[in-house]
């Protein structure tokens, strides 16, 4: 006999008949009451339910404690306040939004006060930090898109914070997408005291009532020729280029090469050179056992190529610059349009204007003169090429809208300009019969402001009331945020990310079947993208099946949380922001006090750990090896040398060098002999050329001269 279940959840707390009652949401809950969890669900079937319900189940049991709801973006923290002002009962004073635009000593008062505090992390980490208010009283934290916490991000500070001071700690990180593989999702599981995995997939019974399909078309599109012989003629560059790692050994052959494979060359010299004795920086790079495991190329190494070769390192580092410009143009040209294309090469006319020398070598090649070239003529000649995916995408767009009886579309793009691009096409094609909008991000682009958090909220309310038709959006409305359900999809270009392809396939398929669309240029780096984010997806799924496997933190012993002895006291503004004055002096001495504890606790930790062998048969010496003090003592000796740092920083003046006095420099660099010497006559001409004469010349050769870069000896100038 089958169970009869009731039409709502209802709880106290919870608005009654508000939260349509879901099994798999109450059995996850009840789960995640028991521990630490990681939940990953599809998008679209309710994570922020799962966290109202075990919200509402904490404050059920400790009436009087706080619950924390974190957001990695403003935008995000807004939706989950208004998800818990609409489904709680608790008062509106109870609830408080927290953003860095909000003043600290407000922060505070709303901190003592509320009992739902929805907030970006870095801000409650910066108040932690600051001894601000502490999360002894919290009785959940939930932790959305949590897949950002890796490495420095404020998740993880603040969970290994929240599980050392509160007695009965309970975390829920919520996420689609986990992570691409087993060591990812093992690291984030570490990071956050998991102690849980609860996954549901699209397959299984209890959601698939849920869960509309979701049809996916791969639009295939060829290469315009014309765009092909460009391609071919900037390809041929980089392959001249890419010799010189071929021919130093610094790269072995094959038969396709990335930006990685560049970048990496340039961190891997940047890492060896600055730690050359294999030390650690656990600072920046967090729980490293061996500084080698962050090369990228570990046998040989980078450095001990250069050695062996007597490569000019500084060439390396430009030459690598060159390549990933060149590769980058490329997939410009072959997977977006001729006209990102065409930015991108003025942009290394500045550069190279600028000189710097890599686009210089890019510049003064008889490729980059022909392309150029041939770009003018057909701007000349207002003949205009543009990539098969526009009229694709226009295709697609007609027959949502005019054959499927389709009422809302997103288009996802990589790169704002292309945005700017879709939309100017979408409007010249359709002339008011539909309305399409840009959606961007708040961060400045060289050509166009960014879209306020307002005018982000305005957009997405007409396109959810169907003023809007159309979303073109970069990948800002990829993650997190509340967009009304769509019919389709459609993806300019794949993304080699399983984590943005599941958010930007999770927009549609939501109250109805989706569609989604994935334009490919042939023979271009689509094709490679689009297999890694199917291959990332696949394993991320075979990972949660398997999550056995995962070392899931051991279930701790808890306590209660005790209520405070003050009770729940409403703490007066005018009381608070005065004890804010009075600590604000204090809070240099608190933020010094902490990074000396995790000093002292990194150097105990090394010098007890079993890493600490392997670096003492590398030759490392550890402090512990030469000098043995006590606690008290050894925090003593750090305060005086973080002391004499903070003064010695004070005194620091930052050099600010005039663009002319560079100029003068360079001439000395670029005219001057092996020593740097250059006759002053000489100088003086060059400088003319440059339009720096008379009292301007004198003014910025003392300049330079006082700045301690060249000096002048006699009728010579000499480079520093």
């Amino acid at each position: 006999m089958n169970k009869i279940h009731p039409t709502y959840f209802n709880v106290r707390y919870l608005r009654k008949d508000c939260i349509s009652y879901r099994q798999y949401q109450v059995d996850i809950s009840n789960r995640c009451l028991s521990g630490n969890s990681l939940v990953v669900i599809p998008t679209g079937l309710g994570k922020t339910i799962i966290g109202l319900i075990i919200a509402a189940n904490r404050l059920l049991k400790y009436n009087w404690t706080k619950i924390l709801v974190l957001a990695p973006t403003r935008p995000l923290v807004h939706q989950h306040y208004e998800m818990f002002s609409k489904f709680t009962t608790l008062p509106e004073k109870k609830l408080c939004l927290m953003t860095g635009k909000v003043q600290p000593p407000i922060r505070m008062v709303q901190f003592q006060n509320s009992q739902i505090i929805i907030s970006t992390p870095q801000v409650i980490k910066n108040d932690i930090l600051r001894n601000r208010y502490d999360l002894s009283q919290v009785s959940l934290i939930i932790f959305d898109e949590a897949h950002k916490a890796r490495n420095n991000y404020a998740y993880t500070f603040l969970a290994e914070e929240y599980i050392r001071i509160c007695k009965d700690p309970l975390i829920l990180a919520l996420s689609a997408s986990p992570g691409k593989n087993f060591e990812i999702i093992q690291h984030l599981c570490d990071k956050l005291f998991i102690e849980n995995v609860l996954y549901r997939t699209e397959e299984d019974v209890d959601v698939k009532e849920y869960i509309f399909p979701i049809e996916i078309f791969t639009e295939y599109v060829d290469l315009p020729i014309e765009f092909m012989e460009l391609s071919l003629v900037w390809e041929s560059l980089f392959k001249k280029y890419l010799s010189f790692f071929l021919d130093n050994e610094l790269l072995k052959p094959k038969t396709y090469y990335t930006k990685i494979d560049f970048l990496s060359i340039a961190k891997d010299l940047t890492i060896s050179l600055k730690y050359e004795n294999e030390c650690l920086d656990t600072s920046k790079f967090g729980e490293i056992s061996d500084i080698r495991d962050l090369l990228f190329f570990k046998n040989p190494r980078i450095i001990e190529i250069v050695r062996k070769n007597k490569i000019d390192i500084h060439l390396v580092y430009s030459m690598a610059s060159s390549c990933i410009s060149l590769l980058h143009g490329k997939d410009l040209l072959e997977t977006q349009d001729i006209t990102l294309y065409e930015s991108f090469l003025e942009t290394l006319v500045r550069k190279a204007d600028n000189d710097i020398l890599s686009a210089k070598r890019i510049l003064n090649s008889e490729n980059f003169q022909y392309i150029f070239s041939y770009i003018q003529q057909c701007r000349n000649k207002n003949k205009r090429i543009n990539h098969p995916k526009i009229e694709k995408t226009l295709s697609i767009i007609t027959k949502e809208f005019f054959e499927l009886d389709c009422q809302k579309v997103i288009i996802f793009s990589q790169y704002r300009e292309m945005v700017s691009l879709i939309k100017r096409f979408f409007d010249e094609k359709f002339e008011g019969k539909l309305r399409a909008e840009k959606f961007i991000g708040q961060a400045m682009s060289k050509k166009e402001l960014g879209y306020s958090q307002k005018k982000q909220i305005e957009i997405l309310n007409q396109f959810r009331n169907g003023d809007i038709n159309v979303l073109i959006a970069t990948s800002v409305a990829e993650e997190g945020l509340d967009i009304p359900n769509v019919d389709s999809v459609i993806f300019y270009e794949p993304v080699p990310s399983e984590i943005r392809l599941i958010q930007r396939r999770g927009r549609t398929g939501r109250k109805a079947p989706g569609r989604c669309y994935i334009l490919i240029t042939k023979y271009t780096v689509d094709e490679p993208y689009n297999y890694i984010s199917l291959k990332k997806e696949n394993t991320m799924l075979k990972t949660l099946i398997s999550s056995e496997d995962l070392h899931l933190t051991p279930q701790s012993s808890r306590n209660n949380i005790c209520r405070p002895l003050n009770g729940t006291n409403i703490i007066n503004f005018h009381d608070l922001l005065r004890e804010y004055r009075e600590k604000k002096n204090q809070e240099y001495k608190i933020l010094a006090k902490r990074s000396i504890d995790q000093i002292i606790d990194e150097i105990d930790s090394l010098s007890n750990s079993v890493d600490s062998n392997k670096f003492r048969e590398l030759g490392v010496t550890l402090y512990s090896d030469i000098y043995q003090k006590s606690i008290e003592q050894l925090t003593i000796d750090i305060e005086k040398i973080k002391s004499r740092l903070h003064k010695k920083k004070v005194k620091e003046k930052k050099k600010y060098v005039n663009k002319n006095v560079k100029t003068l420099i360079n001439i000395v660099k670029t005219y001057g002999d092996e020593k740097g010497i250059i006759k002053f006559d000489e100088f003086n001409k060059y400088a003319e050329n440059e339009e720096i004469t008379g009292k301007k010349f004198y003014q910025f050769f003392n300049n330079a001269c006082y700045l301690g870069y060249i000096k002048k000896q006699g009728n010579k100038v000499v480079l520093n």
